[in-house]
């Protein structure tokens, strides 16, 4: 464990400072403010099939650092199918799981907004066409065939055709499962096909999905808008964000309207009650055709606190939950284990909003009407002089954050160690090995981004930068959101305390939940910065996937950071259509060192995400990779076996 006492004493007089100058909105804990296998070489993406040998991967080693350095992952060319389900398995007794936030639950796809979208899978209700292999965290093999047995992909990348597995039944009667279902659930999310939807992927599919259709009840064709290189893992696999899929016989029967208050999907748990900001409670289908649950009842209790969560862990109300990451070392020296098997882990950063410098959507050339604030940190465009006075303000900031002592203090010890950027590689990975020295910018004679990425602690030249930058007295950022309660609060009020001392820089938060900080970031009229810079913002997705989508015009209708960039643009562009790994390693840590030198989304600390459990309660879990943080991960509840 960290040595926590020498750095208590920075810690409590950066919170003191704060508290002299912050304003906290009132919320409680989402667990938000942020959330495989790479998308692989053309030929090993384009088909696969297989059956499986059942067999049980081997988890990570269960500590921070493991889950931390994986490296990216290996192009993996077949899959394995899932377990068969039969009557050998009785589901029996009952097990309640405390979660930070139960999402409202919306049958039909056009309305399941965000949230929604990935929790009616998440808790086993509804299927993906796949899901990862259990301790494949590095994703290392290629994903099992749960809804679709194999796919194949078009020479010309024009379309990719999907073969669907016969004879899976809808829960509640609703039929069998078809080609059908598959092009109405995505296509009813897609903002392509469905203009209305509001659903959670609506404007992430928009840019890369035309639309679904049927060639005949057990073959399905995807039509490209534009082809992503990131492959199954991340859009058809509970891994990331994907459609669960419904039945469209209940469309036809009750209309989108009526379909709402009907979750109905083919998984392993069919729902029995959905009360948002309560619980959905959870019942075993009997027989599953895939893997039939061992716990016959099942409840996802929203607790928001995670102080509350940690004590009904403690007092056995609940046999899982997600505590704070203080809490990690006094509950393991309790006897709780610690389960880190779904590899995830959080680059924790501050987005730095309000530089809108596309004019243009990047792929459609569509004219983009943005209005930009006049902030410290924020330019009308990426050239001149107002550009560098911003971008020197920027680079001010990042270098007055400790990032170590934040590891030391606020995270116990945990992670993977400071942080220089949003969508840099893990620490361990040959790449940021390479640019391990410190960062030395190009107004001092360096290398910037090329050369070293790690912006030494410096109070004085931090100072310097910013005076450069024109602020020599400091500036007002204000309601910067941090999501309720938790380590995100806690890094800002650590940083804004010394930010407020050393820089005359006066922070005020914004700790309300996540859905009332998101319109502004679709809508893109957000301009103070938050803690957090997007989905790619997390370890465990491997980093030769395409980055630069949501930092970009790419995600215009749809959920962005609160910039629109022109090399992120350019990036997600050209790796999306690379079929060479290396060349796409080589692509984004050219980003990497723009991302480093441009200080647009500043790198804190890793954030390690897992959950316990009481061994005295659980017999068996297996969660599996995922890189989403919905329901806290608590997914392949299937598996879960009780003492």
């Amino acid at each position: 464990m960290a040595n926590i006492s020498i750095k208590r004493h920075w810690i409590f007089l950066a919170s003191l400072s704060l508290l002299l100058v912050a304003a906290l909105a009132c919320g409680d804990d989402s667990g938000g403010g942020a959330s495989g296998r790479s998308g692989g070489d053309q030929d090993a993406f384009r088909t696969f099939s297989g059956v499986s040998d059942n067999a049980t991967a081997t988890a990570e080693a269960a500590s921070g650092a493991a889950a931390a350095t994986a490296a990216p992952a290996a192009t993996a060319a077949a899959t394995a199918a899932p377990a068969t389900g039969s009557d050998s398995v009785v589901p029996s007794g009952e097990a309640t799981i405390a979660v930070n936030q139960v999402n409202a639950g919306v049958g039909t796809p056009r309305f399941c907004t965000a949230g929604c979208a990935e929790d009616v899978y998440v808790a086993g209700i509804m299927e993906t066409l796949f899901r990862p292999v259990y301790g494949d965290t590095l994703g290392a093999k290629a994903e099992e065939a749960v809804l679709a047995l194999s796919f194949d992909l078009d020479p010309d990348l024009v379309y990719l055709d999907f073969e669907l597995r016969p004879g899976v039944q809808f829960h509640d009667g609703w039929g069998e499962f078809t080609a059908a279902d598959v092009v109405f659930s995505f296509n009813d999310a897609n903002r392509n096909t469905q203009p209305e939807s509001i659903h959670g992927q609506a404007g992430d599919f928009a840019p890369l999905i035309k639309n679904f259709e049927v060639i005949d009840d057990y073959n399905v064709r995807m039509y490209y808008e534009n082809y992503d290189s990131r492959g199954i893992r991340h859009r058809f696999s509970t891994f990331w964000q994907s459609a669960g899929i419904t039945s469209v016989a209940l469309y036809d029967d009750k209309g989108a309207e009526g379909m709402r208050d009907f979750i109905v999907g083919t998984g392993p748990y069919k729902n029995i009650s959905w009360i948002q900001a309560d619980s959905i409670k959870l019942e075993a289908v009997p027989d599953h055709y895939r893997q039939t649950a061992n716990v016959a009842k099942i409840t996802l209790l929203e607790v928001p606190e995670a102080s509350s969560r940690r004590a009904m862990l403690e007092t056995g109300q609940v046999i899982m939950a997600q505590p704070a990451l203080a809490d990690w070392n006094t509950l393991a020296a309790a006897g709780f284990d610690i389960n880190l098997d779904s590899g995830h882990g959080t680059i924790r950063n501050i987005g730095m909003t309000g530089n809108w410098w596309e004019d243009n959507r990047y792929y459609d050339d569509k004219v983009l009407e943005r209005e930009t604030s006049d902030k410290a940190w924020v330019s009308d465009t990426n050239s001149g002089d107002d550009y560098e006075a911003a971008r020197l303000v920027r680079i001010g900031l990042a270098h007055a954050i400790d990032r170590q002592a934040l590891v030391d203090s606020i995270l116990d010890g945990w992670g993977d160690g400071p942080m220089y950027f949003a969508y840099q590689p893990p620490n361990a990975h040959p790449i940021t090995q390479s640019h391990s020295g410190d960062y030395v910018d190009p107004s001092r004679g360096g290398d910037g981004g090329a050369g070293g990425w790690a912006y030494p602690v410096d109070f004085d030249l931090a100072k310097e930068f910013i005076t450069e930058g024109g602020f020599a007295d400091g500036f007002d950022m204000s309601n910067v959101w941090t999501g309720p309660p938790g380590l995100t609060q806690e890094l800002m009020t650590a940083i804004g305390g010394i930010w407020a001392v050393e820089l005359g820089v006066n922070v005020t938060l914004n700790n309300s939940v996540y859905s009332t900080y998101r319109p502004g970031l679709v809508a893109r009229t957000t301009s103070e910065p938050f803690v957090g810079c997007g989905d790619d913002s997390n370890t465990s997705m491997p980093y030769d996937w395409a980055r630069g989508f949501v930092m970009s015009s790419w995600s215009d209708g749809g959920y962005g950071v609160g910039m629109e960039i022109p090399f992120a643009a350019d990036n997600y562009a050209k790796v999306a259509l690379m079929t060479d790994k290396d060349e796409r390693n080589a692509a984004n840590e050219a980003f990497s060192e723009k991302g480093i030198e441009s200080a647009l989304c500043i790198g804190l600390v890793h954030e390690p995400v897992g959950t316990l459990q009481n061994p005295d309660l659980v017999a068996a879990y297996e969660k599996l990779p995922q890189a989403n943080g919905n329901l806290q991960q608590f997914v392949n509840l299937e598996s879960l076996k009780l003492k």
